[in-house]
């Protein structure tokens, strides 16, 4: 359906829309568990607020958690313009949700890990933002950041880089993971940017759907 702006019939069915969507958007972004074991909790601090990480596994973490945690990820992934996942997605491969949540309990980040084997090396290049070259050469990876999000209001906070060293921290067991070993998929030009600056370096390691275990 085409909207025309001035259009009085259009105009008031833009703004329902808009209003619908914003009380699902703030319904939704709410998280509201209990603390349990099975479900990481970690702080972290930025200059204006101190916020929280929780880290849900599928196989161990309450369905509840879980289901709320898959919730968010799908509503992140609405925003992303990526696929949904369904429950059975995300037990079916090693998965996490990082959810990064504020003292009022809004949630301010999220992130999905999984496990992988491989990954490629972006090649920096003067081309468009819009493209990301990878070498031929797979190198060895373990963690993959699927999906990383922040909501508008806490961008520029160092938030997304900490919600990744959270998962570094945490998303094996007893270890934590090199930064060397984790990879992206393949990024936005604004995902890129925030990989330059999560990784340091303008070649990091990047892989695709195709190469994560089964």
């Amino acid at each position: 359906m085409a909207f025309q702006r001035g259009v009085s019939a259009d105009e008031l069915l833009h703004k329902k829309h808009h209003t619908a969507w914003t009380h699902r958007h703030s319904r939704i972004l709410v998280w509201d568990t209990e603390p349990v074991p099975t479900v990481t909790c970690t702080q972290i601090k930025s200059s204006s607020s101190e916020r929280f990480v929780y880290g849900i596994d599928p196989r161990v973490s309450p369905k509840r958690h879980t289901q709320r945690a898959l919730r968010i990820l799908n509503h992140v992934n609405e925003q992303l313009g990526a696929c949904t996942l369904t429950m059975h997605e995300l037990c079916d491969k090693e998965r996490k949700i990082f959810v990064c949540v504020a003292s009022n309990n809004r949630v301010d980040g999220c992130v999905l890990a999984e496990t992988i084997s491989q990954a490629r090396r972006v090649v920096p290049t003067r081309l468009s933002d819009s493209s990301t070259v990878c070498g031929l050469e797979n190198e060895r990876a373990v963690c993959g950041i699927s999906r990383i999000w922040v909501a508008t209001n806490a961008r520029r906070q160092g938030v997304a880089r900490q919600m990744v060293d959270v998962v570094r921290s945490t998303f094996a067991y007893a270890c934590r993971v090199d930064l060397d070993l984790v990879a992206f998929t393949q990024p936005t030009a604004d995902g890129r940017a925030l990989a330059e600056r999560v990784f340091g370096r303008k070649d990091f390691l990047v892989y695709t759907e195709e190469s994560m275990i089964s």
